[in-house]
């Protein structure tokens, strides 16, 4: 066997071979985020809730998953429809309402709702408007904010107002008035929860590490097909 140099083919190897690794490492650097990020959230959820007054919001990494407890009342005025949420293939928003306390105006994630038979149909969602205790958790977003779409025109009756982002310096805006930094997600049997729709990881740690399998091999077979199209039988 014979090895004959082709610069085209060596040139494309030495530039996929090392974005293959690249990628690969990186699914498994994600693996271990996703694992740290269900441990610290299992971990959590088995602790007793704080009060509302006691939290202190300017540590984001202390507040991630922190189990909170308020005594307030939901405001039934104005309220936010999170976009393009999916639950069970069905299409819908996740419904925040603002919740007003003694220590500040929380928002709220109140869980899933369906959407109406059209987009200009919004979903009924009244709650009660009496004084009441939730729980829940806060939810620390990470990474820039996700715009899905361009935000819904602003009609006579802007609420609830259709937005495609958590953004909460926004909302506060749009609110009129400053809201605490971070939201809730409201816990299994805490009053005016809809449906259940998040998790706190969206892919699990076993999917990153199937991706790195593949971006690995993929590595692997490239290395092989160069060897095979770079060695050749002496003619004679």
């Amino acid at each position: 066997m014979v090895f004959h140099f082709n610069w085209k083919l060596t040139l494309f190897t030495l530039l996929m071979l090392p974005l293959l690794v690249y990628l690969g490492f990186w699914q498994l650097a994600r693996e271990q985020e996703k694992r740290a990020t269900q441990d610290s959230y299992d971990l959590r959820a088995t602790e007793a809730p704080r009060a509302l007054a006691d939290i202190n919001w300017q540590s984001a990494d202390e507040l991630a998953w922190l189990r909170v407890e308020a005594a307030g009342q939901y405001d039934n005025t104005r309220q936010f429809l999170l976009d393009n949420r999916i639950n069970q293939s069905r299409v819908g928003y996740e419904l925040i309402t603002p919740f007003r306390t003694d220590s500040g105006l929380l928002l709220v994630n109140r869980g899933w709702v369906a959407q109406g038979a059209d987009r200009q149909t919004l979903p009924d969602v009244t709650v009660m408007d009496d004084e009441t205790v939730i729980r829940g958790t806060v939810y620390v977003p990470g990474g820039d904010i996700l715009v899905l779409g361009d935000e819904e025109p602003v009609g006579r009756n802007p609420w609830p107002r259709v937005v495609q982002s958590l953004d909460i310096t926004r909302m506060s805006a749009l609110l009129g008035e400053p809201v605490l930094p971070y939201s809730l997600r409201l816990e299994t049997g805490s009053p005016g929860l809809q449906q259940v729709n998040w998790q706190p990881v969206t892919l699990s740690p076993e999917t990153h590490r199937a991706y790195a399998v593949q971006w690995f091999f993929m590595a692997v077979v490239l290395v092989i097909l160069y060897l095979i199209f770079s060695f050749r039988r002496p003619e004679i």
